[in-house]
């Protein structure tokens, strides 16, 4: 198994692809999707490619305009991002041959291609560091820089993929994550960038979770860490020299969202 991030950035950081402004707005507008290796046995480009269905939705439109459960593609073309940054081979080991356990979330439009078969133009990418059972919702999920004297705080910002319903959240219960407890699970950095982390699960509340009353608390059984540095956006986080998943933060854990209490927090993630 090619180890997460092998090689992704290089000792040069001048020379590190980083996402940019532009690059990031663009998250509003492709569809997110998981994936499953196409393991039939038949001449290529017919099969060996992917099977991709749109997250949080019953159908995803395929490339002829039809709708299925899911849709063939006969490739996977990477931004010019992602090939800078050398993380293709990565990716693709982390699709796997089934979507219900895919380490991948792909965020991309469906083109024909050269085939006619369909192509998925990959805009970016997140990737969970070990396989667990998808359960649940989709979401995006970003820290909003809100701070509270008293518990509960609406801390997150949770956008529900291919829906555009958004709310607001008060904390991210994550210790049924795979991983969640590996020094390189660095969750803080993607939940202070505008990239966000990729959390699949349920939002429950919680009455009388503290003095300011009852809390939305999303409890995740897979989280996603974008594939490549994300651009912080709040000058007290943590500050960023490499890519989220494969190193651990100078200084320690990675919650980065003020812990438990009336900051808002992060439940058990990191364990140091």
């Amino acid at each position: 198994m090619m180890p997460i991030f092998a090689g992704c950035l290089g000792s040069d950081d001048a020379a590190a692809p980083e996402t940019t402004a532009t690059h990031e707005a663009d998250i509003s507008f492709a569809t997110y999707y998981v994936a499953r290796r196409d393991l039939r046995r038949c001449a290529s480009p017919q099969c060996g490619g992917f099977f991709i269905s749109a997250v949080n939705q019953e159908k995803t439109v395929c490339v002829d305009g039809t709708t299925a459960e899911e849709c063939y593609v006969a490739d996977i073309q990477f931004s010019s991002i992602l090939q800078l940054a050398g993380v293709e081979g990565t990716i693709r080991e982390a699709i796997g041959v089934q979507r219900e356990s895919t380490r991948a979330i792909l965020f991309g439009d469906l083109f024909s291609g050269q085939s006619g078969l369909g192509s998925l133009s990959l805009r970016f990418a997140w990737v969970a560091l070990e396989p667990a059972e998808l359960r649940g919702e989709f979401h995006r999920v970003m820290h909003n820089g809100v701070v509270c004297v008293a518990a509960p705080c609406p801390s997150f910002n949770q956008e529900h993929l291919n829906t555009g319903a958004t709310r607001t959240i008060h904390e991210l219960d994550l210790k049924e994550v795979p991983g969640n407890g590996r020094d390189d699970f660095d969750s803080g950095p993607a939940l202070f960038s505008t990239l966000g982390m990729i959390l699949n699960g349920q939002d429950v509340r919680i009455e009388n979770y503290g003095p300011a009353g009852d809390a939305i608390v999303l409890q995740a059984t897979q989280g996603f860490l974008p594939i490549i540095r994300p651009t912080l956006r709040r000058s007290g986080a943590p500050a960023d020299d490499g890519p989220v998943i494969g190193r651990r933060l100078a200084g320690g854990g990675g919650s980065g969202g003020g812990g438990e209490g009336g900051s808002g927090g992060i439940r058990n993630t990191n364990t140091q």
